[in-house]
């Protein structure tokens, strides 16, 4: 199932919702995914840890346009990735932190950063662009991804 949402801040929202078919002939979903088309923020300046000296910011939101998101309820797992597919020597830095306690977890690999998620739960989820020459240039989008897995 594929179901395409735009929130009141324009931010176009992919829910895909693979599925499975049960003897019973029912449906259940085995994943969900989130995609967003989002404007990065241009500025320079610096993170610690795998974030490093960034060139610009992109975040996802909620459907109220927040930046805390909150996965479906069974989700175990959730892996948020940077999907924009701009050519080298693009580079960027992906963080999600989980609200209740601040924990985070970070990567700069290009296959995402997976991460222990609940539904009782909400996660700020960012890229950092690290690359000095753009891509993204100003007002150019960039593609964001979280997958929710049971």
């Amino acid at each position: 199932m594929k179901n395409n949402q735009t929130n009141n801040n324009g931010i176009t929202k992919t829910i895909v919702c693979a599925a499975a078919l049960a003897l019973a002939g029912l449906t259940a979903c085995i994943a969900s995914q989130e995609t967003q088309s989002i404007v990065a923020t241009m500025g320079k300046g610096s993170g610690s840890g795998c974030i490093g000296t960034y060139y610009a910011v992109a975040q996802m939101t909620n459907n109220l346009g927040l930046f805390l998101i909150t996965p479906p309820t069974g989700t175990t797992n959730g892996i948020f990735q940077d999907i924009s597919g701009f050519p080298a020597p693009y580079a960027s830095a992906m963080v999600v932190i989980r609200s209740s306690d601040l924990k985070s977890w970070c990567t700069n690999s290009t296959n995402g950063v997976s991460f222990p998620a609940t539904s009782s739960d909400s996660y700020q989820m960012t890229v950092y662009v690290n690359s000095k020459t753009p891509p993204p240039s100003s007002g150019q989008t960039m593609k964001l991804q979280v997958t929710w897995q049971p």
